[in-house]
């Protein structure tokens, strides 16, 4: 903020007293439990534990064989708490989040609202784009301070058929924790560094390891996450709530069209949304002004 030179240790600027914190842990005060430490210290046990029991055996000290199982015992479940630790999470996401997004569905369907989602693009810290479901293919303009507006259904012009319904994402939570975990405001970064900085926030909140791409060509994005605790929760809205996932998607494909719109400071539509369970790939238009989705 102010062009200070810290050092690793700092937790606070020693002129301007602003919190610091970097998308990288060698220079944070964070220490960060990462599911490749355990995969290692897992690793480490099974070979210890299986060296000293050996040995040990051949040797006849059979007070020491049950330290090198004890060790084997250790490592087998170390390397086992990522995996569960995933499980559950993504079982609690898809239980807690399930019922809600079909009802969202459910009132698209009795809407009879057809067009694709606009995400409108916010700034500030913690600020999340809201997504705007017209009612209809007519041509409209988003009012200045759309956005801020807490209705649901909103006026877009003279004409009765010129209205929508302005939602918060689904993915609203995980665009606000994906700011929270880089202490960033997402509307502040280059598209050219939003791959990285999406990567690293998404592994350590535990929806995806670090295989995030991210493609900008004119005014398409795709962005590719790899596999993600959240597979079961979008396998089923896929069955289940196919409006929503296609008109505003669901909370991770909701989230990257959020996170896309506000870092590029352009109004975004999901395009289309391929996915199996080794990853999740999103294509998304971006538009500056309505002359352009109109």
């Amino acid at each position: 903020m102010c062009g200070l030179d810290v050092d690793a240790e700092d937790n606070f600027c020693r002129t301007c007293g602003a919190q610091l914190a970097s998308p990288h842990l060698r220079t944070t005060g964070l220490r960060i439990i990462q599911p490749k430490s355990f995969a290692l210290s897992g690793i480490f046990l099974l070979v210890l534990g299986t060296a000293v029991t050996v040995v040990t055996y051949l040797e006849g000290i059979i007070p020491i064989v049950a330290l090198g199982l004890g060790c084997i015992l250790l490592g087998v479940m170390t390397l086992f708490i990522p995996e569960s630790t995933s499980f559950r999470a993504g079982r609690l996401a898809t239980l807690s989040s399930l019922p809600s997004l079909t009802a969202i569905d459910a009132l698209i369907k009795d809407l009879d609202i057809w067009p694709r989602g606009i995400y409108i693009p916010a700034k500030g810290f913690g600020a999340v784009p809201r997504v705007l479901l017209p009612l209809s293919d007519a041509p409209f303009a988003i009012p200045p301070g759309l956005a801020r507006t807490s209705r649901v259904f909103v006026i877009l012009g003279k004409n009765s058929n010129e209205r929508g319904i302005l939602l918060v994402p689904p993915g609203a939570e995980i665009v606000s924790a994906l700011e929270n975990c880089l202490q960033t405001d997402l509307s502040t970064i280059k598209l050219d560094d939003l791959e990285a900085r999406l990567g690293f926030g998404l592994e350590i909140l535990g929806i995806s390891k670090r295989t995030v791409t991210v493609k900008v060509a004119e005014r398409v994005a795709t962005v590719q996450v790899g596999a993600t605790s959240l597979v079961d929760l979008e396998e089923q809205l896929r069955a289940k709530a196919p409006r929503l996932v296609t008109q505003v998607g669901s909370p991770l494909i909701s989230a990257l069209a959020a996170v896309v719109s506000k870092a590029s400071g352009k109004y975004v539509r999901i395009k289309d949304s391929t996915m199996d369970r080794s990853k999740l790939t999103v294509t998304l238009g971006m538009f500056a002004d309505e002359s352009e989705w109109n």
